[in-house]
Parts: C-alpha cells; structure tokens; sequence
C-alpha cells in the first residue's frame, strides 16, 4: 500500500491530523510534478476565445485541402498527444485540426465550467463553425467520439464524415449519474478528500497500470514518455474540475438516438481486445446504422491510433476524403 493509501485508511482514526497529514502530501504532490512535454504533435499552435475560456489546438496542412478534427478521449492527462502517431500524417493529405478540450491539456480548465456532454458538443460546433469555417471530418475517441456523434446528428451542415474510435454511449458511459455519482462528486470537491483521491488515482504507478492493463494490448507502448507525460497534464493547475465531472458520470451521453440518425459516412474502429468498451457495442452501433462500417483492429484494446498507426492512418486516408 502507498503513502497516500495508508493516509486513508487512517484518516478516521486519525481525525484532525490525518486530515493535516493529506493535505501535507497534496501539498507535495503539487510542487512536485514535473513541466509536460510539448510540441510531439507538430503542427503550428493557436487558442481560440471560447465563451467559457481559452481553448488551445494544432493546425497544420494546407489551408485549401479538406478540414480534419482530432479530438481525443477524456480522463486523467487526457489531451491531443495521443494524435502525435496520426497528426502529421494527416496533414501531408488534409488540413488538419486537433483541439484540447475545455479542462483538459492546454486549454483552459475553470472551476465553475458546466462540464457535460452538452458543453462539449457546443464547443465542438462553435469550433467548427468560428475555427475551421467549413465542413470537416471527425476524428474523435470514446467519450468524445460520442460528443462527435451528437455534433453530427444535430449540426450536419458541419460534419463531412466521421471516425470514431470505440464510442462509448451506447452501451458504457451513456447514462447519467444517480444519487450515488452525485454524492462522489461532492466528495471529489472536499478540498482535502478530493484532492487526495485525485492524486491517488492519478499516480505514475495508477496511469501506468491503466495503460498497461485497459489502454493497450501490448504493454510497451506504455512507455516511461507516456506515462510521465499523463502524469505531468494531469496535474495542471485545475485538471481535476473535467476529471472530477467525468468519474462522477456528468460527462456521460446515451448516443443511441443520434447515431441511428447519422446520414454522414460514419467509420467505426475498434480494438478486438477493448475490455473497457467491448467491441459487442460496435454491433449494437451496427444495428442502429446499417450505414456505418466497422474496422476490428485485433491484438489491440482502446487504442489502434498507437498500437496500429500506419493501418489507421491508411484507414483515415480511405474513409474521410476527399483528401488533396
């Protein structure tokens, strides 16, 4: 058991000063954690002034050929370097675009922020809209590829086609919290409770466990880079606010509706071995969508970008053109 979860489980007996003896660690945490990495996506950065703050994105590729938008997943560290095996590619053949979502990466992450499915599918079409000016391609993953889905289903005069890696919101992550998510997330608030569970679960041992054990099938590509950089974004200045939003299952969107509805050429990719999203649900999808197609990429879980980058770039290529 580590530090932070021995301070647990004597937190009650200790009373005042375990609570004192938390607080000491997060303290510690916080002016221990190293700068993140920047600049592995490549590409030119910019900030667009959203209504609810600042939202940073890579650009890169000509500015005539067709418009293409990473979006990454959410979760602890989550932001746009895990595009950095696809971006560039990309942009030999598209104008490619990859945002940081609002809470997440270099974006801005306010407190107060109404963070939900409904937020993020608003800045998604006030991007597409105010940033890229055109029709775009979607590419998008898991939680996000749900709010892509939405985005499609509601704004289809901005969303070209769509490739969606194991969309959660049809099976995992689509219903909202009850009584019990909103209790955990008043307990993530507690600036003490809170922070120290945050930083519990965000420890390099506990993001390094979750790559190895749900992110990839191959546990090399949980690399010391990867895990460093996760831990490092994770622990910017008010990256828990998103965080906290999303474990307590405010974040969550049921897609079922809007995907039946989708008439963009939707892609769907999808690891043969996703335990956390079984590829069961890119069925269910299948069955709401006839249209859609399906991509299985085997010895792989939640992340073909990485694990199969050429053949998902080749696949990217073929299903979102016209390219230049």
């Amino acid at each position: 058991m580590g530090k932070l979860g021995k301070l647990w489980k004597g937190l009650a007996a200790g009373g005042a000063a375990g609570v004192a003896a938390l607080a000491a660690v997060n303290a510690a945490v916080a002016r221990d954690v190293p700068e993140p990495e920047t600049g592995a996506l490549g590409g030119e950065a910019g900030t667009y002034a959203w209504e609810h703050g600042q939202v940073f994105y890579r650009h890169a590729g000509e500015e005539a050929a067709a418009p293409v938008v990473f979006v990454h997943a959410v979760g602890a560290g989550a932001r746009s370097f895990m595009w950095r095996r696809n971006f560039e590619p990309a942009a030999r053949h598209f104008r490619a675009y990859a945002v940081d979502l609002l809470g997440f990466g270099y974006s801005d992450k306010p407190a107060t922020a109404p963070y939900s499915a409904d937020l993020y599918a608003s800045l998604l079409k006030d991007f597409l809209r105010e940033v890229v000016g055109r029709p775009a391609a979607l590419v998008a993953h898991s939680l996000s590829a749900a709010y892509a889905a939405l985005v499609a289903d509601e704004s289809p005069e901005l969303v070209s086609s769509l490739l969606l890696v194991s969309p959660t919101g049809a099976g995992s992550a689509s219903a909202r919290p009850g009584m019990t998510g909103a209790a955990f997330y008043g307990l993530l608030h507690s600036p003490v409770l809170g922070a120290s569970f945050y930083n519990a679960m965000t420890s390099e041992r506990g993001l390094r466990d979750h790559a190895r054990q749900q992110l990839f099938y191959n546990k090399r590509f949980a690399t010391p880079r990867l895990v460093a950089h996760y831990y490092a974004v994770s622990h910017l200045p008010g990256a828990q606010h998103a965080v906290t939003a999303y474990i307590s299952g405010y974040l969550n969107t049921d897609i079922r509706g809007p995907f039946a509805r989708l008439g963009q050429p939707v892609t769907l990719a999808w690891g043969r071995q996703d335990t956390a999203n079984p590829v069961e649900h890119a069925g269910h999808l299948l069955r709401l969508n006839p249209r859609a197609r399906l991509e299985l990429f085997d010895r792989c879980r939640q992340m073909p970008q990485e694990e199969h980058a050429d053949r998902f770039n080749a696949l990217l290529r073929e299903a979102l053109g016209p390219a230049r």
